[in-house]
């Protein structure tokens, strides 16, 4: 399967997008949103499988990949990522044109609501960055996206004494980019029990995944952590109302989550619990599944959106 780049610009900022379009497209296309210190190409071997069936973009976000690197602020703010994904969704250059299969990039987003709309799927910080958009306009998320897959992603602060703790978390982590330099902190970022799971995966694997993150900009990974970390979620309570919300517009939420990835398992079984959305646990994966268990993860997104 051809994969091609495009880009999107937005607010001044230019971002690079990865395409993978099927020509046995049977289900809706799918919009893959990458984690920290990744890029559009940490998704190449699933939109691969996922390409069978489905046309597939993967974005790099701000500061990532091919993605523009600004100095400001204003562009790595979560919220402002979200509107990037809104206008994304929206554009004639964007996903929109994908809605219809076959169709060229120059369709438009009004010639792409008749069709099926797109399936954003949204890992770790990914999935920050597509709850920001649900969350602040849920109408026009449900608009132009068919559904919501969050792998391993954070729901947002419950009280202010935890986004109080995770300002202080992503501080330190932006102080430790700038002090130590790239690799240093690599080194100790891979060595968090969130990544334990990875250690088992082929060497070759876990090179391409230093690889990738040695890609990266220090500064630009530190405004990341300053203005799109865990503390600059929206309160839990917010974005468990966006959930229910895109629920009720009829865009269906899925979380995916590694059975030994107890933080974030045990969110997805608490919003379960609550009735907010359909749960997979992969059995033997981590945080990241997609790369962890590929098949399985194929598997999880079966039937979705219906």
């Amino acid at each position: 399967m051809a994969k091609r780049e495009g880009f999107f610009q937005h607010d001044g900022v230019r971002y690079r997008f990865a395409v993978w379009e099927s020509e046995a497209a049977e289900a809706a296309p799918v919009v893959l949103l990458h984690g920290f210190a990744q890029s559009a190409a940490s998704w190449d071997n699933i939109a691969e499988l996922l390409g069978r069936t489905r046309s597939v973009v993967a974005l790099d976000l701000v500061g990532h990949g091919g993605s523009d690197r600004p100095e400001g602020a204003d562009a790595y703010a979560l919220g402002a990522q979200g509107e990037m994904l809104l206008a994304y969704l929206a554009s004639p250059v964007g996903v929109a044109a994908l809605a219809t299969p076959g169709r060229s990039n120059g369709g438009s987003a009004s010639a792409a609501q008749g069709s099926r709309k797109p399936l954003v799927v949204g890992y770790s910080m990914g999935g920050r960055v597509a709850l920001a958009a649900a969350s602040s306009q849920p109408e026009t998320f449900a608009r132009f996206a068919g559904g919501l897959v969050l792998e391993s992603a954070g729901l947002g602060p419950v009280d202010e004494r935890e986004r109080e703790d995770a300002a202080e978390r992503d501080a330190r982590n932006a102080a430790a980019l700038r002090r130590d330099g790239l690799s240093a902190f690599m080194d100790a970022w891979e060595r968090l029990d969130l990544f334990a799971t990875q250690r088992d995966l082929p060497v070759s694997a876990r090179e391409r995944m230093r690889a990738s993150r040695l890609a990266n900009d220090a500064e630009a990974l530190a405004r990341t952590f300053e203005h799109a970390g865990q503390h600059a979620m929206p309160a839990r309570v917010d974005v468990l109302a966006a959930l229910a919300s895109l629920r009720a517009s009829g865009a269906p939420v899925r979380y995916i989550a590694g059975a030994r990835d107890v933080k974030y398992r045990t969110l997805a079984e608490s919003l379960e619990d609550e009735g907010l959305c359909e749960v997979r646990i992969v059995a033997g994966a981590g945080h990241n599944v997609h790369l962890e268990a590929p098949a399985a993860y194929l598997h999880a997104l079966e039937g979705f959106p219906g």
